[in-house]
């Protein structure tokens, strides 16, 4: 009875431990780490940067079946490996790279496959903003802002962090693209425009998003005006 018993203790431990180790290797830390040791190694192969991490993706478990032509346009318009690291690292830990990639990969257009991608680090990142967590919601806005650049989606919830967090100087040229596209959108929603709910939050009301962005605007510029550089 007491050998059972040895081997039933032995068996419950190393299961306990072997879950421990397996969620320590997912941690944002272990995991970024594991991906720069990847990345030195193909850098010593003596590939360009955009290439090591065009092969860092298209060889990732959860990554290497994604259309090569998606993965190629997040490397080039994230560009630096830090943040295609904290792309994949937001992306692994929400699930977006198992659950919503490879349904929006599979488009033929690439523009609308990253203003997809975006929206989902643009609800993140207002969802991190609404509780107050600005700095996680930079991290994530700034990656949204990097795959869609020129969208009020990505500009205007950055800006309203940086306003927050009292980088006022940062804010404005946000302010002022996101606010002239917004611009653009009427009842009748502009062609190519992308309304406000599908990226923001079902809750968002037209008038009231614009209202609220332009008194932002202005009290930036007043702060900024008040405490110039």
């Amino acid at each position: 009875m007491d050998h059972w018993v040895f081997w039933l203790v032995v068996v419950f431990a190393a299961i306990t431990i072997y879950r421990m180790l397996s969620a320590r290797m997912t941690t944002p830390t272990a995991r970024v780490t594991a991906m720069l040791r990847r990345y030195h190694a193909l850098e010593k192969r003596g590939l360009s940067d955009k290439e090591c991490l065009f092969q860092l993706l298209s060889t990732r478990r959860g990554w290497k079946n994604l259309p090569h032509s998606f993965l190629a346009e997040l490397v080039s318009r994230l560009s630096t490996k830090e943040d295609v690291m904290r792309f994949v690292s937001v992306s692994e830990d929400s699930r977006y790279h198992r659950d919503h990639y490879p349904t929006i990969a599979a488009k033929a257009d690439l523009e609308e496959a990253m203003t997809e991608t975006a929206c989902f680090f643009t609800r993140f990142g207002h969802q991190l903003q609404s509780s107050g967590r600005y700095r996680e919601a930079e991290f994530v806005q700034r990656l949204a802002l990097r795959l869609q650049p020129d969208r009020y989606f990505t500009n205007l919830p950055l800006a309203a962090t940086y306003h927050e967090t009292g980088r006022h100087a940062d804010a404005l040229p946000l302010f002022e693209r996101g606010l002239a596209e917004l611009a653009m959108l009427s009842m009748d929603a502009a062609q190519g425009v992308i309304p406000p709910e599908k990226c923001l939050g079902p809750d968002m009301d037209l008038r009231e998003l614009r209202a609220r962005y332009k008194k932002m605007h202005r009290a930036c510029r007043r702060a900024s005006a008040a405490n110039p550089m």
